[in-house]
């Protein structure tokens, strides 16, 4: 078992045996993903600096909601046939 204490600042070392199996480097970054209070319990996850796309998560912020992926082809193929339309 892997046991850390958090100091003052609220800071915890993760163990060296803990470090080596996922693979975190100086540098990287753990997001906590849902927290549940009554157990006291929430997962990690990994964001390695080598990794550009997920270094950049939560980075930008957008009111425009995502669309499905039927909308997304459909938009994309009218583009597509206005770009490469043929007028005879």
């Amino acid at each position: 078992m892997n046991i850390s204490t958090v100091t003052t600042k609220g800071q915890a070392t993760i163990p060296e045996e803990i470090r080596r199996l996922l693979n975190i480097n100086v540098g990287d970054r753990i997001i906590f993903l849902d927290p549940i209070p009554e157990k006291k319990q929430t997962t990690i996850q990994v964001l390695s600096q080598s990794n550009v796309v997920d270094s950049l998560f939560g980075s930008l912020k957008t009111n425009i909601p995502y669309a499905d992926m039927k909308t997304v082809r459909e938009k994309t193929g009218l583009e597509l046939g206005k770009k490469y339309s043929v007028k005879i």
